[in-house]
């Protein structure tokens, strides 16, 4: 995979990968319980969000993000959840606070409309023409307006099989790319990195793995995962519990 176009089998790929997660994606998060609630402080604080902010998460799924940050600045406007998944938007709770929105990234960028501000999570690696989606989030945006990026990079130190890890490399975003598309959009840039330690028992990283919880895995065959989930057996042998670190790129888009 390229840096800016997905072949149709790994959209096929992506696809199966959120229908499938969808009655899990919530559960996978919550193992580690402050994860959310920390995520979403860094979120908040990026995006200076304000109560009369007109908010949109874009490709927020089951709206796990957007309800915690809901809690912390009660937004005087519904949040525009926006997801391709019919089936991650079908596990978000009905909600006065969300507003679902079943649509892809760039047809959301470019149809009509003006924001305050806009999260998107683990999202931007699944879209094919990343420089148009940025100039046409900046049309969208008003004055000051906030673009916020939080993604996994490319290089990650999980406690995943060795091809996994590899295979990483070309599957995340670039985010010294992103911030050149950014720029080149007019936006004012400003990045950071957040990071949160995990600490799990081995067999729910394990299970979470077989459930494939990152678009990542479901990259793999069956067959590939076994033998993947194997070699991490052997590698892990003797541990109960697993740490490792969650690594974020946090990019800020600023409009001037």
């Amino acid at each position: 995979m390229t840096s800016v176009q997905l072949s149709a089998a790994t959209t096929e790929i992506i696809d199966r990968h959120y229908d499938n997660l969808a009655d899990n994606y919530d559960l996978f998060l919550k193992y580690s319980p402050d994860f959310i609630r920390r995520l979403t402080r860094k979120m908040i604080e990026r995006l200076q969000l304000r109560e009369d902010d007109r908010l949109v998460d874009l490709g927020g799924g089951t709206g796990i993000y957007a309800l915690d940050m809901l809690e912390q600045v009660p937004l005087r406007q519904p949040v525009l959840l926006v997801d391709y998944s019919g089936a991650m938007l079908a596990r978000a709770p009905a909600d006065s606070r969300l507003e679902p929105l079943e649509m892809g990234g760039l047809e959301f960028a470019c149809r009509e409309g003006r924001y305050d501000k806009i999260l998107i999570k683990e999202t931007v690696h699944h879209i094919e023409d990343r420089a148009r989606l940025f100039a046409e989030l900046h049309e969208r945006l008003s004055p000051g307006g906030r673009l916020l990026l939080v993604h996994i990079p490319p290089r990650i130190d999980y406690p995943l099989f060795r091809a996994a890890i590899k295979r990483s490399l070309g599957w995340h975003a670039d985010p010294d790319q992103l911030v050149r598309h950014l720029e080149a959009s007019g936006f004012a840039v400003e990045r950071e990195t957040f990071v949160y330690c995990h600490r799990l028992p081995k067999e729910v990283y394990f299970r979470m793995v077989r459930g494939r919880y990152m678009s990542l895995i479901s990259s793999f065959s069956d067959r590939e995962l076994e033998e993947g989930l194997e070699e991490m057996t052997a590698t892990h042998a003797g541990r109960e519990v697993l740490e490792f670190e969650d690594r974020f790129d946090v990019i800020t888009g600023i409009k001037a």
